[in-house]
């Protein structure tokens, strides 16, 4: 687990310091999309409803031609209501992951991705007067579809599953869940 950590966050912060090619094909990305989230965990949904909204930021490295590089971070924070007391409930989850993806062109235009993780998330949940944090380690998909507004902007379209789990107190939770996205990017 601490492995797979160390090689995401030395993709998120060496990432930036790679050489750039030129336009052959827009070597560095960076984007920010707005994600509608489905969360995993039914004790979730019940505290804080059936979906949320999160922004994320992605830089991405292309390698060759159909092969790139990938580090997203996001931030999800919710309020709610506990079930039963109807007390308020806090929680804020930081979303950090990288891999490997796919990219090829339908079009001059229309570009499809394909990307496979490390998913880390670290979560904070405050209610009924008590905090608890934690973190976790697990899995991400993503799929998507790039249109080109110019040579170097670009809007995506994104869907994707996020997956982690822990235990608290003996009871399992799931991290994450179903998201769709819309963004907007720069190729450099």
């Amino acid at each position: 687990m601490k492995r797979a950590l160390s090689m995401l966050l030395m993709i998120v912060f060496l990432l930036p310091f790679l050489p750039v090619k030129g336009f052959a094909g827009d070597s560095l990305t960076v984007s920010i999309t707005a994600n509608y989230l489905g969360p995993a965990d039914d004790g979730f949904k019940e505290i804080y409803g059936n979906g949320l909204f999160y922004p994320e930021l992605k830089l991405g490295y292309k390698m060759s031609k159909s092969w790139f590089l990938w580090a997203r971070y996001g931030f999800l924070s919710a309020n709610g209501t506990t079930p039963v007391l109807n007390r308020e409930a806090k929680s804020t989850q930081h979303f950090l992951s990288g891999g490997p993806g796919y990219m090829a062109k339908i079009s001059q235009k229309l570009i499809y991705t394909i990307e496979a993780g490390v998913f880390y998330v670290k979560y904070k949940e405050e209610a009924l007067g008590e905090e608890l944090s934690d973190s976790a380690v697990g899995f991400r998909v993503d799929s998507g579809l790039m249109y080109r507004l110019s040579q170097a902007l670009f809007v995506e379209i994104t869907l994707g599953y996020l997956n982690a789990s822990d235990t608290i107190e003996d009871f399992p939770v799931k991290l994450g869940g179903f998201k769709a996205g819309i963004g907007l990017g720069v190729s450099f």
